[in-house]
């Protein structure tokens, strides 16, 4: 999980508020679900420390890792091979990463 730095002091990360809102660690400035604007291809969680971040998205995931098997599959050389086979691993890392902080992808 990537930690969501806070823009104004650059500093500190976000932690999780009674009220539903995340406050900096460092600054105290505040920020609340509907303030987060992430990639369409990440989406933001909580860890058991209640830490703001943010992880690519399982289905993303699940796509690159489908898309880089066929690669493999397909693959007419080593470094074609090899390549397939980093961008699987790439993906099947960003999916663990997504479960860990409690995701599903079904």
């Amino acid at each position: 999980m990537n930690m969501i730095i806070c823009t104004t002091c650059g500093v500190g990360q976000f932690c999780a508020r009674p009220d539903q809102g995340f406050a900096c660690d460092h600054c105290d400035s505040l920020i609340y679900p509907r303030d987060l604007n992430v990639d369409g291809g990440e989406v933001w969680t909580v860890d058991s420390t209640g830490t703001l971040g943010k992880v690519t998205d399982p289905a993303v995931s699940c796509e690159a890792m489908t898309e880089a098997w066929e690669s493999w599959l397909a693959a007419d050389s080593d470094p074609t091979a090899r390549a397939a086979f980093q961008a699987l691993l790439a993906a099947a890392l960003n999916l663990r990463a997504a479960l860990r902080a409690g995701l599903s992808f079904f």
